[in-house]
């Protein structure tokens, strides 16, 4: 998926289950939550996380193929619980989130994700061709959700 659709998966996902979960700040476990959505693209040299983040990106992709350790659950599992246990437990869920967005965003792709890599090389994938019309509606579908958590409100149906 492109970065938009992962953007909007997270805030999506953010604004339905941001009163479940307490423990700190919501706009900091806001925006871990989209980084999280983001950061397994950091292995993709024409993602924009991976453009941002300078040498490290570099490093990543000379290390790691797109869609490989970074779009596994191991290394998330593991940064999370470094959060948790040294920061809090609310903002490692939060990052978490963001990457299980992210792997359900990719794994509706043609080329799909192996989570459990490296232990497994099992890929779930889907039918939806990345940036192609399906996507589009996907993102359109989440908009319209966001739009409705936020307005649904003052909207009156008789």
């Amino acid at each position: 998926m492109l970065f938009f659709t992962h953007i909007l998966l997270g805030f999506t996902l953010f604004l339905f289950t941001k009163d479940l979960f307490s423990g700190g700040s919501q706009i900091v476990f806001c925006i871990l939550l989209l980084f999280g959505s983001i950061l397994p693209d950091i292995d993709s040299e024409e993602s924009k996380i991976h453009r941002w983040s300078g040498i490290f990106g570099k490093i990543v992709t000379f290390f790691s193929k797109h869609r490989g350790f970074f779009h596994a659950m191991f290394i998330y599992v593991v940064i999370a619980g470094v959060i948790s246990y040294f920061i809090n437990s609310y903002y490692g869920l939060a990052l978490l989130f963001g990457y299980f967005t992210h792997i359900i965003g990719d794994g509706m792709t043609l080329d799909g994700v192996a989570p459990l890599y490296p232990f497994s090389k099992s890929r779930i994938h889907g039918p939806v061709r990345v940036g192609g019309f399906v996507e589009m509606v996907v993102a359109a579908i989440l908009i319209l959700l966001i739009l409705w958590k936020f307005f649904g409100k003052y909207v009156m149906l008789k």
